[in-house]
């Protein structure tokens, strides 16, 4: 069971992820709750993709550093922290500006916010899964 995703199919995952999601939650709202629907739904999956490239591209950049791991575990909770704290700025500005069947942008971002965070938690473990299978190779590699 030493199954571990590459860089670029880890990215196509998590990509194709939040698409097929966007996709999957506006259809759920549009055909379940018609009167929800609002053209600024489509704004969530868009954010949530720009946010996923950061995120893979910080962990790239960041794997090409070759950062000591405490280094890094401290830069990715610091992108972390701006990561929600811009969701709370740009939920606020809307809730405030926009005003537009609030409700449902609110819990759509919500659904769409967890399930990132799991995205993010699978990014992380494969990291790690990879990580710890180029070890076992060095290892035996050493011990030969």
């Amino acid at each position: 069971m030493d199954k571990a995703y590459r860089a670029k199919e880890t990215r196509k995952l998590v990509i194709f992820g939040i698409i097929i999601f966007g996709i999957l939650e506006l259809a759920f709202v549009k055909m379940v709750y018609p009167s929800y629907f609002t053209n600024y739904l489509f704004l969530i999956p868009a954010y949530f993709l720009v946010l996923s490239i950061s995120v893979l591209l910080v962990l790239s950049r960041m794997k090409r550093k070759r950062l000591h791991p405490g280094r890094a575990i401290a830069r990715l909770m610091l992108f972390n922290v701006a990561q929600m704290i811009l969701s709370f700025i740009l939920m606020f500005c809307y809730y405030y500006f926009v005003d537009v069947q609030e409700h449902t942008i609110l819990i759509a971002f919500s659904v769409f916010y967890i399930f990132f965070m799991g995205l993010k938690l699978f990014i992380l473990y494969n990291i790690d899964k990879l990580h710890k299978i180029e070890k076992r190779r060095q290892n035996a590699e050493e011990n030969r």
